[in-house]
């Protein structure tokens, strides 16, 4: 009977005591955090999931290294696979330089795949060189690197699909080096477009503008009364007309200046009025003829009997390109012909982000290359 006392009292015992504990602390244990809502943003390339290349993808991209880079003069170094998340390339290549006479230096050399380095030696040994000595007279010993292998998307993006700098697989060019020690930039280089002037800013019209309706003849209104008598027959006498779709309105005629007599004439009527003056009065001495003389309104410079006349160029005559015109041509032929080697060929004509430098890849296409 007592152990069954003393066992109900040891239970009470633990039931209340929770209860004065709470009571004497007079505490609310927290309430659990509630979990946030998970947001997912995008996951650039490099921190994607590596899966690592494997014997087959290298051997394979070795080979093919082999076979396309055999007979090109170019002057490489062999990199171990790059592989960093969805970004790499299994048998990447550093290129130091590219030809052989000349020799064209990468400053700072790229790393780039084989199918790339391939395309590059084509271009420079069957499109850039001969331009070059065409159009400038010399040869091309230097292109400068602006950016080759980057692991990132297109223009950096988050969510732009996968750049093939990702993929060692794109060069930007941004000089050109010459054996004649001259240079040029793709952003210098570019031809570039005259602007049209702005349609918010049109020719200020003249105080003696025409009516709505009406074409004006001349620009500026002249009186016939407010000028001397003397120049009112050459003065130009402004008119309306009405204004008719038929009609080609005649263009204004030069005002001729009144004739002078000549001097001569002057001279020799009074001449003749002192010979008159004279018969009458016998105290009047005659006035000599003399020829009158008209004064030249500047002196003019002896000629030298053996001077020959200026040779002035025929109007629309062509004229000698300058250096940079030639450089300006250059730049735009070789861009143009790099559409026909490489898949990608983006410029300063594709948008701002290439307005200095030649975006060159090999990327595989359906049908033609992108060329912009």
């Amino acid at each position: 009977m007592i152990p069954g006392r003393l066992t109900c009292l040891i239970f009470a015992l633990l039931v209340t005591l929770p209860l004065w504990a709470r009571a004497e602390t007079d505490e609310v244990p927290p309430l659990p955090d509630r979990k946030p809502a998970h947001v997912e943003g995008p996951v650039l390339p490099g921190d994607q999931p590596t899966i690592p290349w494997t014997s087959a993808e290298i051997d394979a991209a070795k080979a093919e290294c082999d076979k396309l880079l055999k007979d090109a003069a170019i002057d490489y170094e062999p990199l171990p696979p790059i592989k960093e998340g969805i970004c790499g390339a299994p048998a990447p290549i550093l290129v130091k330089s590219i030809g052989s006479d000349p020799k064209v230096a990468i400053d700072p050399p790229a790393t780039i795949t084989c199918p790339l380095a391939a395309g590059l030696f084509a271009w420079l040994k069957d499109k850039v060189q001969p331009e070059a000595k065409v159009a400038l007279g010399t040869e091309v010993v230097k292109l400068h690197n602006a950016t080759s292998y980057a692991c990132r998307n297109r223009y950096g993006g988050a969510n732009t699909p996968l750049s093939e700098h990702a993929l060692a697989n794109a060069l930007d060019v941004s000089d050109f080096v010459f054996a004649s020690g001259d240079h040029v930039t793709v952003l210098d280089g570019w031809p570039r477009v005259a602007a049209a002037p702005a349609a918010s800013d049109p020719p200020k019209p003249s105080r003696a503008a025409s009516a709505p309706g009406s074409i004006m003849k001349v620009s500026q209104a002249v009186t016939p009364t407010s000028l001397p008598a003397a120049a009112r027959e050459s003065a130009i006498v402004v008119t309306r007309v009405k204004a008719n779709p038929f009609e080609v309105p005649v263009p204004p005629q030069e005002a001729k200046p009144p004739v002078a007599k000549p001097a001569a004439d002057v001279t020799e009527a009074a001449a003749q009025s002192s010979v008159a003056k004279s018969k009458s009065n016998p105290f009047v001495a005659p006035v000599p003829n003399q020829t009158a003389s008209v004064e030249p309104d500047a002196p003019q410079a002896a000629t030298p009997p053996d001077a020959k006349p200026a040779q002035v160029p025929p109007v629309g005559a062509a004229t000698e390109p300058t250096l940079a015109e030639r450089q300006s041509a250059f730049i735009k032929d070789v861009h143009d012909e790099a559409c026909q080697v490489f898949g990608t060929t983006l410029g300063p004509a594709a948008n701002e982000a290439h307005k200095n430098h030649f975006h060159l890849d090999m990327k595989a296409r359906r049908r033609a290359g992108l060329c912009d």
